[in-house]
């Protein structure tokens, strides 16, 4: 790790020579506020919002995980995620509310990544970066909204910004002739890929580091000889498997099987082979597979899921790594275009996908701020101000004021947010409502309909386990829940109370909504004023469909 100021190096951060500086005591004492600042940004209200569809399927496993049971559904997800979640329920059960124990790990692993960030700013930027890197994720509603939620997603960007960190300091280390320590940071940052994919099965990411080191060999004295791949990779693998056991159980390749053919295993759950973005429903599995999402549809969700000026200095930041393409900007530069690569020829886009790379786009834009603060203060004759100065002077006008405000407006329900690029958080329902409602509001649409229907009344949603859940817990299991599809729902003769959320429009239900848009509904839930599930009552034998609607084949949709 970073040795004593004395001992640090003297060429510019981005050059990833020398050791670092440390914090000093005043950028220490900022950064240990972003941290405890994030994490109850994270933690503060996580039962505000009931479970989402996908994490039911983490309650329920994790809840399996504690009686011994490694199988059932959720297979197709690695072990870490539910592991810690049953950790958590084995810890506080009773204590907090089942949505706080499933979303604890994420959360906490949110305000991690807040330190891991800054730590990977400073070996990157330097420290005035690091600490504004870290600020900005700290405060960020995007990024606080998507680490609340129960997603492999944010241990994933955790592990790899760890993975990341102990790249650049091996390179440094190679550059300075420590060969011991660039083995040990070789060696920590093979295990931190090994957490990352033990949390989510985004092998492609194993790519990074390897085109990283590439691109850095011309401009480094740092060898890894094929021999020293090959046990980095064992050592990684084996992280893995310690941590995600599943592959070796034959029980999980003939889930994954059936699971790859589109069978429904382990109950039915919330499919989406079309996606809502900017009002248009586009196909969201492989891209030769229909009208898949556009190629700028994550471009578009960095301009518009963080604050205007945030969003701008990403651009800026990007443009500067471009252009100079320093061995620093060189190993954000790959993380990127890795992911922007992937997410082309991928099937299914979602938001909570950017939370792997927002570390490195933050990052880019507190680059861009400490570069426009020092041109800034050599043209007011400032620069002989400390630079832990600049630093909470850049932190306190660029990422406090815009990031955290719109934070607190939106808690709990930081995800709403849509920048002002975008309209503002009325668009929130045009935008990319799928990911940004996440469900939100159906715990207490539930809880309505099991107040009102009639015994043994039918359910129509797309959320099925939800639903099943929390009119279990609502002392209603005689709800009989189904599918909003074409054959499927509203099909007892009974009174059936359909679920119409914003976020779970596609093209196998589009022709119920537009059916059920003609009446008024009779409940209508709102999450901030704005309408995340609508109620409707259909009697006996109402069809939900139109005569002419034919069933939509999302046998193959996740």
């Amino acid at each position: 790790m970073a040795s004593s100021a004395a001992g640090a190096t003297t060429h510019h951060p981005a050059e990833l020579r020398g050791r670092t500086h440390e914090w000093g005591q005043p950028a220490a004492i900022l950064l240990a506020a972003c941290v405890l600042v994030g994490l109850w940004l994270r933690l503060r209200g996580l039962a505000a919002e009931g479970f989402a569809d996908d994490e039911v399927h983490k309650w329920l496993a994790a809840n399996r995980y504690l009686a011994g049971d490694f199988g059932g559904d959720d297979v197709e997800h690695p072990m870490l995620m539910k592991s810690l979640v049953a950790l958590a329920v084995l810890a506080l059960r009773g204590v907090q509310a089942p949505e706080t124990l499933t979303r604890l790990p994420s959360a906490l692993a949110g305000g991690l990544t807040v330190w891991a960030t800054a730590l990977l700013g400073r070996r990157l930027f330097g420290r005035a970066a690091g600490l504004l890197g870290a600020a900005f994720l700290a405060f960020s509603t995007t990024a606080i909204g998507y680490h609340r939620i129960a997603k492999e997603d944010t241990l994933l960007g955790l592990f790899l910004v760890l993975c990341l960190w102990c790249l650049a300091e091996a390179k440094a280390a190679a550059d300075d002739g420590v060969a011991k320590d660039q083995r040990g940071w070789e060696l920590r940052g093979a295990a931190a890929l090994g957490a990352a994919f033990a949390s989510k099965y985004f092998i492609f990411y194993f790519v990074i580091p390897v085109v990283a080191y590439l691109w850095l060999r011309p401009r480094c004295t740092w060898r890894v000889p094929l021999w020293r791949w090959l046990w980095l990779v064992g050592a990684s693998l084996a992280v893995f498997l310690a941590l995600n056991f599943t592959p070796l159980m034959p029980s999980t390749y003939a889930y994954m099987a059936s699971y790859i053919r589109g069978d429904i295993v382990g109950g039915d759950r919330g499919v989406s082979e079309s996606l809502l973005f900017m009002g248009r429903l586009y196909g969201n599995l492989a891209p030769l597979r229909g009208d898949h999402p556009p190629p700028w549809f994550f471009l578009a969700f960095a301009a518009v899921k963080f604050a205007p000026l945030t969003a701008l200095l990403g651009a800026a930041g990007l443009g500067l790594a471009i252009e100079r393409r320093a061995p620093a900007h060189r190993v954000v530069l790959v993380w990127l275009a890795v992911f922007y690569a992937f997410s082309l020829i991928a099937g299914a886009k979602y938001g909570r996908f950017f939370v792997s790379v927002m570390p490195a786009f933050l990052l880019l834009a507190a680059h861009a701020g400490t570069e426009l603060a020092a041109w800034a203060s050599a043209r007011i004759g400032a620069e002989k101000l400390p630079g832990a100065t600049r630093a909470a002077l850049a932190a306190g006008l660029l990422a406090v004021v815009p990031e955290a405000h719109a934070a607190f407006v939106h808690a709990p329900h930081q995800r709403l947010y849509v920048s002002a690029l975008a309209g503002g958080d009325r668009n929130v329902r045009w935008f990319l409502p799928h990911c940004d409602y996440f469900d939100a509001g159906v715990r207490e649409a539930v809880a309505w309909v099991a107040a009102h229907a009639e015994p043994e009344a039918e359910v129509a949603s797309e959320v099925d386990w939800t639903v099943r859940l929390y009119a279990a817990w609502d002392g209603r299991p005689d709800l009989v829940s189904s599918p909003i599809l074409a054959g499927h729902g509203c099909r007892t003769g009974r009174p059936c109370y359909v679920l119409v959320q914003p976020g779970r429009i596609y093209r196998h239900n589009q022709a119920a909504v537009e059916r059920l848009a003609l009446a008024p509904p009779a409940h209508v839930e709102l999450v901030r004023g704005e309408e995340a599930v609508r109620v409707y009552r259909l009697a006996p034998g109402e069809p939900l469909f139109p005569p002419e609607a034919q069933a939509v084949d999302v046998s193959r949709a996740r």
